[in-house]
Protein backbone atom coordinates (compact mmCIF):
# COMPACT_ATOMS: atom_id res chain seq x y z
CA UNK A 1 0.00 0.00 0.00
CA UNK A 2 1.27 3.54 -0.83
CA UNK A 3 0.33 6.72 0.39
CA UNK A 4 -2.49 8.83 -1.72
CA UNK A 5 -1.20 11.98 -1.45
CA UNK A 6 2.91 11.86 -1.49
CA UNK A 7 3.30 8.12 -2.51
CA UNK A 8 5.31 6.99 0.42
CA UNK A 9 5.09 2.86 0.52
CA UNK A 10 4.14 1.04 3.94
CA UNK A 11 0.85 3.19 4.32
CA UNK A 12 -2.78 2.57 3.72
CA UNK A 13 -4.45 5.78 2.99
CA UNK A 14 -2.43 8.28 4.11
CA UNK A 15 0.85 8.69 5.88
CA UNK A 16 1.28 10.20 9.10
CA UNK A 17 3.04 12.98 7.62
CA UNK A 18 0.24 14.20 4.83
CA UNK A 19 -2.56 13.08 7.26
CA UNK A 20 -0.94 15.56 10.08
CA UNK A 21 -0.92 18.62 6.92
CA UNK A 22 -4.30 18.22 6.66
CA UNK A 23 -5.91 21.25 7.80
CA UNK A 24 -9.69 21.93 8.75
CA UNK A 25 -11.75 24.23 6.82
CA UNK A 26 -14.46 25.16 8.22
CA UNK A 27 -17.98 26.60 7.27
CA UNK A 28 -18.92 29.45 4.82
CA UNK A 29 -22.20 31.13 4.28
CA UNK A 30 -23.36 31.31 0.46
CA UNK A 31 -25.50 33.80 -0.92
CA UNK A 32 -26.74 34.94 2.46
CA UNK A 33 -28.85 31.66 2.89
CA UNK A 34 -26.74 28.48 1.53
CA UNK A 35 -24.46 27.34 4.79
CA UNK A 36 -21.32 25.33 2.92
CA UNK A 37 -19.16 23.00 5.40
CA UNK A 38 -16.19 22.35 3.81
CA UNK A 39 -13.48 19.42 5.48
CA UNK A 40 -10.62 20.42 4.30
CA UNK A 41 -8.56 23.39 3.03
CA UNK A 42 -7.51 22.71 -0.65
CA UNK A 43 -3.86 22.76 -0.03
CA UNK A 44 -0.90 20.25 0.50
CA UNK A 45 -2.00 16.47 0.52
CA UNK A 46 -6.11 17.52 0.64
CA UNK A 47 -5.62 19.26 -2.60
CA UNK A 48 -3.56 16.44 -3.91
CA UNK A 49 -6.00 14.06 -3.22
CA UNK A 50 -8.75 16.20 -4.88
CA UNK A 51 -6.71 15.69 -7.93
CA UNK A 52 -6.35 12.48 -8.03
CA UNK A 53 -9.95 12.05 -7.63
CA UNK A 54 -10.75 14.31 -9.85
CA UNK A 55 -8.08 14.21 -12.74
CA UNK A 56 -7.62 10.15 -12.53
CA UNK A 57 -10.41 8.83 -11.50
CA UNK A 58 -9.14 7.21 -8.43
CA UNK A 59 -11.87 5.87 -6.53
CA UNK A 60 -9.34 5.27 -3.42
CA UNK A 61 -9.06 9.12 -3.03
CA UNK A 62 -12.87 9.58 -2.80
CA UNK A 63 -13.10 7.27 0.48
CA UNK A 64 -10.25 9.28 2.35
CA UNK A 65 -11.75 12.48 1.35
CA UNK A 66 -15.23 11.27 2.63
CA UNK A 67 -13.66 9.88 6.12
CA UNK A 68 -12.83 13.95 6.71
CA UNK A 69 -16.24 15.04 5.71
CA UNK A 70 -18.45 12.64 7.42
CA UNK A 71 -17.80 14.10 11.17
CA UNK A 72 -19.11 17.30 9.65
CA UNK A 73 -22.79 15.08 9.69
CA UNK A 74 -24.33 15.01 12.55
CA UNK A 75 -27.02 14.35 12.56
CA UNK A 76 -27.48 13.33 8.86
CA UNK A 77 -29.16 14.65 6.37
CA UNK A 78 -31.81 12.38 4.42
CA UNK A 79 -30.72 12.13 1.44
CA UNK A 80 -27.17 13.37 -0.48
CA UNK A 81 -27.21 15.65 -3.94
CA UNK A 82 -24.20 15.08 -5.63
CA UNK A 83 -23.25 18.29 -7.92
CA UNK A 84 -22.35 16.49 -11.63
CA UNK A 85 -19.66 17.47 -13.94
CA UNK A 86 -20.14 18.30 -17.44
CA UNK A 87 -21.23 15.92 -19.59
CA UNK A 88 -17.70 17.06 -21.93
CA UNK A 89 -15.32 16.43 -18.77
CA UNK A 90 -16.70 13.71 -17.28
CA UNK A 91 -16.02 12.29 -20.49
CA UNK A 92 -12.66 13.70 -20.87
CA UNK A 93 -11.44 12.52 -17.34
CA UNK A 94 -13.93 9.20 -16.98
CA UNK A 95 -15.00 10.22 -13.66
CA UNK A 96 -17.43 12.39 -12.23
CA UNK A 97 -16.39 13.66 -8.09
CA UNK A 98 -19.28 14.73 -6.73
CA UNK A 99 -21.18 11.40 -7.48
CA UNK A 100 -18.08 9.69 -6.52
CA UNK A 101 -17.68 11.78 -3.31
CA UNK A 102 -21.33 11.33 -2.18
CA UNK A 103 -21.44 7.69 -2.81
CA UNK A 104 -18.37 6.93 -0.55
CA UNK A 105 -19.91 10.08 2.09
CA UNK A 106 -23.24 8.02 1.70
CA UNK A 107 -22.00 4.39 2.75
CA UNK A 108 -20.06 5.86 5.45
CA UNK A 109 -23.25 7.48 7.26
CA UNK A 110 -25.72 5.17 5.69
CA UNK A 111 -27.81 8.14 4.14
CA UNK A 112 -29.10 7.34 0.37
CA UNK A 113 -27.67 9.21 -2.70
CA UNK A 114 -29.94 10.92 -4.88
CA UNK A 115 -29.00 12.36 -8.25
CA UNK A 116 -31.72 15.37 -8.74
CA UNK A 117 -29.21 17.36 -10.98
CA UNK A 118 -27.78 17.16 -14.57
CA UNK A 119 -25.26 19.10 -16.00
CA UNK A 120 -25.10 20.88 -19.64
CA UNK A 121 -23.09 19.53 -21.65
CA UNK A 122 -20.31 22.03 -21.17
CA UNK A 123 -18.98 25.34 -19.88
CA UNK A 124 -15.94 27.16 -19.30
CA UNK A 125 -13.60 26.09 -16.23
CA UNK A 126 -14.55 26.87 -13.29
CA UNK A 127 -11.17 25.60 -11.39
CA UNK A 128 -7.97 27.66 -11.36
CA UNK A 129 -6.84 30.98 -10.67
CA UNK A 130 -9.64 33.10 -8.65
CA UNK A 131 -8.89 35.72 -11.19
CA UNK A 132 -9.26 33.81 -14.20
CA UNK A 133 -12.69 34.18 -16.28
CA UNK A 134 -14.61 31.35 -15.24
CA UNK A 135 -17.81 29.95 -16.64
CA UNK A 136 -21.94 30.01 -15.27
CA UNK A 137 -22.79 26.43 -14.59
CA UNK A 138 -25.88 25.19 -16.21
CA UNK A 139 -27.95 22.65 -14.03
CA UNK A 140 -31.16 21.40 -13.64
CA UNK A 141 -33.22 19.33 -11.48
CA UNK A 142 -34.50 15.98 -12.34
CA UNK A 143 -36.82 14.10 -10.10
CA UNK A 144 -37.70 14.64 -6.78
CA UNK A 145 -35.00 15.10 -3.70
CA UNK A 146 -36.12 15.03 0.19
CA UNK A 147 -37.21 18.02 1.56
CA UNK A 148 -33.41 18.94 3.71
CA UNK A 149 -30.97 16.94 1.72
CA UNK A 150 -27.57 18.09 1.57
CA UNK A 151 -25.31 19.14 -2.44
CA UNK A 152 -22.36 17.02 -2.35
CA UNK A 153 -18.91 18.62 -4.39
CA UNK A 154 -15.52 18.52 -4.60
CA UNK A 155 -14.43 21.70 -3.79
CA UNK A 156 -15.60 25.27 -3.26
CA UNK A 157 -13.89 28.05 -4.94
CA UNK A 158 -16.72 30.85 -5.37
CA UNK A 159 -19.74 29.16 -4.46
CA UNK A 160 -21.34 30.26 -7.58
CA UNK A 161 -21.53 26.83 -9.15
CA UNK A 162 -23.34 25.22 -5.42
CA UNK A 163 -25.14 28.66 -5.57
CA UNK A 164 -26.85 27.68 -9.20
CA UNK A 165 -27.89 23.97 -7.91
CA UNK A 166 -29.42 24.84 -4.44
CA UNK A 167 -31.47 27.51 -6.89
CA UNK A 168 -32.83 24.34 -9.16
CA UNK A 169 -34.06 21.90 -5.78
CA UNK A 170 -36.18 23.59 -3.71
CA UNK A 171 -35.99 22.58 0.11
CA UNK A 172 -31.60 21.99 -0.28
CA UNK A 173 -30.54 22.85 3.54
CA UNK A 174 -26.80 23.03 2.54
CA UNK A 175 -23.46 21.57 0.85
CA UNK A 176 -20.63 19.61 1.70
CA UNK A 177 -17.64 19.64 0.25
CA UNK A 178 -13.97 17.78 0.84
CA UNK A 179 -12.21 21.19 0.31
CA UNK A 180 -12.49 25.12 0.17
CA UNK A 181 -9.91 27.49 -1.26
CA UNK A 182 -7.83 28.46 1.37
CA UNK A 183 -9.09 32.45 0.32
CA UNK A 184 -12.54 30.77 1.95
CA UNK A 185 -11.40 28.56 4.58
CA UNK A 186 -11.21 30.36 8.75
CA UNK A 187 -8.45 30.14 11.06
CA UNK A 188 -7.10 26.31 10.88
CA UNK A 189 -8.77 24.08 13.40
CA UNK A 190 -6.29 21.49 15.28
CA UNK A 191 -6.38 18.08 14.71
CA UNK A 192 -5.40 15.07 16.40
CA UNK A 193 -1.97 14.24 15.12
CA UNK A 194 -1.70 11.00 13.13
CA UNK A 195 -0.32 7.68 15.39
CA UNK A 196 1.68 5.48 12.98
CA UNK A 197 0.03 2.00 13.24
CA UNK A 198 2.12 -0.39 15.09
Amino acid sequence: MVCLACGATGAGGLCCRCADRLRPAGERLIDGRLVVRAALVHTGPARRLVHRLKYQGLAAAARVLAATMAPLLVPPPPALVPVPRVVVRRLAYGVDPGPELADALGRLIGVPIVHGLRAGMWHRRRAGPSGAARGSPRLRSVGSVPWGSLLVDDVITTGVTLSAAAAVIPGISGAITATAAPSLSGPSGRRERCRPAT
